[in-house]
This record gives C-alpha cells, structure tokens and sequence, in this order.
C-alpha cells in the first residue's frame, strides 16, 4: 500500500512540476522573451526529462521527430499498446495497425504516456509510431526499451526490419465511453 501511495505521491509532483512549467511558458510567451522555436525546443526537452531515459540516441531530438499538435478531438483518442501475434515487419504492422482503426502514435503523446508508465519499457521494448529519414535515406522509428547495462533506454530503430510478438505498438484507440 505505501509502495502505491508513494508512487501516487510521485506523480502528482511531476503534475505540479509540469503545471509550473506550462505557466512559465505562458508567462514568457506573453513578455516576448522567448520564441516558439526555442518554446518547441524546451517542450520537448521537458517532455522527454519526465520520460526519465537514462540513455536517449542524440538522433531523438525535436528536429526529426517534431511534436504533433494538439487536435480538436484529442480527448476522444488514448494512447494504447499493441502486440501483434507473429513476427511482423515494421511496413505490415502501420498497415494493419491503420486498417484496424487505430491511429499512429506521434512523439508528444508517446511520451506523455511514458511519462506517467515509466516502468512499462522495462517489461518490453515499445515502439513509437513515428518515423524519420534521414539524409542518407534511411528510416528510423523511436524505441523505448530496457539495456542491462544502462536501464531505461531510447534508442532509433532503422527500417525496414521485423519486429517480435513481444514488441508493443504505441497507438491511439478511440477512447471508449
């Protein structure tokens, strides 16, 4: 019971912390002291400390994963894991993800998720649902996943490849009433 209570306690501060944050960003917005550029930049950064990686490529970075905007009809949509049953490659699984009706998972959502499950990439590797290429024309999407020797691990997966059954897909799913 304390364990709960104690990671209850946990979350609530980063709420806190996050609130401040958000209204420091007003604040700033509204002197003019910073610009959205650098507003994005620190968004990110923010987003991606509360993750609590202790290993992040240098590759994951607002640049090529840009944050998706908020959408009118956000609410409606929650960010949910997916297992497919078979090794699956990465082209198949946004397909039938797609034809299923999820939605893919952006950057800023998949954070905001890990954010409050931390521990969850400990379990198994989650990817994102974003990709990037890059200049020599090779893709790659975001992993959240677990490395012995560091814990807690962001690394780019580069495309095409397979991907287990043990793989969760971040996604959204119409959230159910």
């Amino acid at each position: 019971m304390a364990k709960v209570s104690q990671r209850q306690d946990k979350t609530q501060r980063r709420i806190i912390g996050r609130r401040r944050i958000l209204r420091d960003i007003v604040e700033a917005l509204n002197t003019g002291r910073v610009t959205e550029e650098q507003l994005r930049r620190a968004l990110f950064q923010s987003l991606l400390a509360a993750c609590q990686q202790n290993l992040v490529k240098p590759d994951f970075n607002g640049e090529h994963y840009p944050l998706e905007p908020v959408t009118l009809d956000e609410h409606e949509w929650e960010v949910a894991e997916y297992h497919f049953k078979d090794v699956i490659s990465d082209e198949r699984a946004f397909a039938k993800l797609k034809a299923m009706g999820y939605r893919l998972c952006g950057v800023r959502r998949a954070m905001e998720f890990i954010a409050v499950h931390p521990d969850l990439q400990l379990d198994h590797p989650l990817v994102v649902t974003a990709r990037w290429q890059s200049s020599d024309d090779h893709r790659y999407v975001p992993i959240f996943h677990r490395a012995r020797e560091v814990g807690r691990y962001l690394y780019l997966d580069r495309l095409p490849r397979d991907f287990d059954p043990n793989f969760g897909w971040l996604l959204l799913r119409k959230r159910v009433a």
